[in-house]
Parts: C-alpha cells; sequence; structure tokens
C-alpha cells in the first residue's frame, strides 16, 4: 500500500487503519475494556484526544478513542472515528465534542451511544446501535437523536443545524419542542434558547460548506497481515444499513464485520464528493395532537 496523502479515503486506506488499530482495540470482553470504544482511523493535521485518566494525544491513525474522551480540532485539523459497533463520526475543524457514553454487547448487537458537541461539523454514520436505539448528540442548543443512518450536524455558538442524510428518523429537541425528521435532505435550525424550527428541505447544494469542512482526510499506511488484522479488528457490521459481504471459510464471521466497516468508511467519506441528493416533497405534515409546530418532514 503507498504512504502517499489522499483526498479521500479509499477502501485501501481504510483497511491500513484497522491494521494499526487492531494490534490495541479488540472486542471488549468487560466492563473495563469497554473503555476502548473505536480508534482513529482517518486523520489531517493534528486532531487531539483527552481520555479522562490520560494526557492529552495527538490522535494518529490507529489510536484507540475512549469512552469520555474529549476531541478537539485545530482550524486544519479532521479526524475520522470508528466505534466497535461499526458506528463513524467525521470531525470537522475547529471542533469540541465529548463520548459521553458507549456501550455495547457483540452477542446482541445492541449498546447506548451518546455525544456531546459544542461546535464544529460533524457527520455521524449509526452502526449497529443506532439499529435498535437513538444514538443521542447533545448541543447547546438542542438535543438530536439519529435511528439507523446518517446525521449532519453544524453546531456553532447560538444554533444547531441537523441535517438527516438518510436513515429511520431523525429528532430535534430543545426548550419543550420537538421535530421529528424522516425525509432525507430535511433540515432543523435550532436558535439557543428557543424550539426548533420547521423542518424545511435544504436547497440543493447548500450543504457543500459543511461537506468541504470533512474532506481532505488522508490514511497512513504502514506494513502488517491486513486479513489478520481485520479478523482481529472486533470491528461489526452492517455499517448505516449496509449488508454483509460473502466472504467464506474460517474467520469468515469476522472478515465480514472488518470488510463492511471498512466499506463504510469509504462510502461516507466518497459522499463528500457528492453533492446531495434532494428528492421533491411537499411542505413537512404536522403530527396530530402534537402542537408546537412538531413537523414531519416525510412527504406523505
Amino acid at each position: 500500500m503507498s504512504g502517499c496523502a489522499l483526498r479521500s479515503l479509499t477502501v485501501s486506506a481504510a483497511m491500513s487503519a484497522l491494521v494499526l488499530g487492531a494490534a490495541t482495540l479488540a472486542l471488549p470482553s468487560s466492563a473495563g475494556a469497554q473503555s476502548r470504544v473505536g480508534v482513529t482511523s482517518a486523520t489531517t493535521g493534528d486532531p487531539r484526544g483527552k481520555p479522562p485518566a490520560a494526557a492529552e494525544r495527538v490522535l494518529k491513525v490507529g489510536i484507540d478513542v475512549q469512552a469520555n474522551e474529549l476531541i478537539t480540532t485545530g482550524a486544519n485539523d479532521r479526524a475520522h472515528l470508528l466505534f466497535l459497533d461499526g458506528s463513524s463520526l467525521t470531525v470537522g475543524p475547529l471542533a469540541r465534542l465529548t463520548i459521553d457514553r458507549f456501550v455495547y454487547d457483540p452477542n446482541t448487537k445492541t449498546g447506548d451511544l451518546a455525544i456531546n458537541a459544542s461546535q464544529g461539523v460533524l457527520r455521524f454514520v449509526g452502526g449497529k446501535i443506532s439499529k435498535t436505539r437513538p444514538v443521542t448528540v447533545t448541543t447547546p442548543s438542542a438535543s438530536l437523536t439519529i435511528r439507523g443512518g446518517i446525521m449532519l450536524i453544524d453546531v456553532q455558538p447560538g444554533q444547531t443545524i441537523a441535517t438527516f442524510i438518510f436513515g429511520i428518523e431523525m429528532t430535534v429537541t430543545a426548550n419543550g419542542g420537538k421535530q421529528v425528521v424522516t425525509r432525507p435532505g430535511w433540515q432543523v435550525t435550532t436558535m439557543a434558547g428557543a424550539t426548533p424550527g420547521q423542518a424545511i428541505k435544504a436547497v440543493q447544494g447548500s450543504l457543500s460548506p459543511e461537506f468541504a469542512k470533512l474532506e481532505a482526510l488522508r490514511a497512513n499506511n504502514t506494513g502488517g497481515n491486513p486479513d489478520e488484522a481485520m479478523v482481529n479488528s472486533g470491528f461489526e457490521a452492517q455499517n448505516s444499513g449496509r449488508g454483509p459481504t460473502a466472504a467464506t471459510g474460517p474467520g469468515a464471521g469476522a472478515m465480514n464485520d472488518a470488510t463492511n466497516a471498512i466499506t463504510g468508511v469509504n462510502t461516507q467519506i466518497q459522499q463528500q464528493q457528492k453533492p446531495v441528493f434532494i428528492p421533491p416533497a411537499g411542505p413537512p405534515t404536522t403530527l396530530p395532537g402534537t402542537g408546537g409546530g412538531n413537523n414531519l418532514g416525510n412527504g406523505q
């Protein structure tokens, strides 16, 4: 594998990231082991992480992500974090967030994931956890959840803009108001101290600045046995709802899990280079009995 910097993360580069991460990120067998919740799979610049009981360090490719870790990026930094359940988080420049909670049972494929973000542009892609339980992202303006899908979040000091890209549903809650969005390409803006605004369809091309902040990730390549690394990686299958691949033979299950995680990473970064398709839709439908302008952006 080459060691060149890439504008978009390729499948082979993501595999290299897992090679680095596999040495220290094994499938957790106890609550204590689950303090390791993921791995840094791609970076630009020098994003930093501060675990609760350790010194701050630069999140190089292959560095573990810890529970309750504070993640910060500078003006030229970006990071892509891959979690044990197959979820991933792309972090843009000038961001600040904490992995508040991560619990995952690989046997039942269930768990809980919560993130607190105070600023920056983020993109979350759901893995196994979000298939059965909403993942929560808390910002100074709102509380967001995503089920089985992809959510783009722009957190600014006075507002949060949440865009539903794909999945089952996204909710935005603040100051007693709630919006539920199920139609891709619809977004909700929440001003600090106010209830969420109505769900509206994003104008074609309007998300380009946010996607641009998530570009320019690179993967650092090293030697090693990628097949063995994938078997032992502990990453789960069906990232963002994608089905398993068709590997067979000894260790095929783990191979499929890691391969799907790699595919998910590649697809997410590749999507940053493409405009978001926003299908035509009518105005949001008000949910009966909800009041307060609670809208369902489903176009039905």
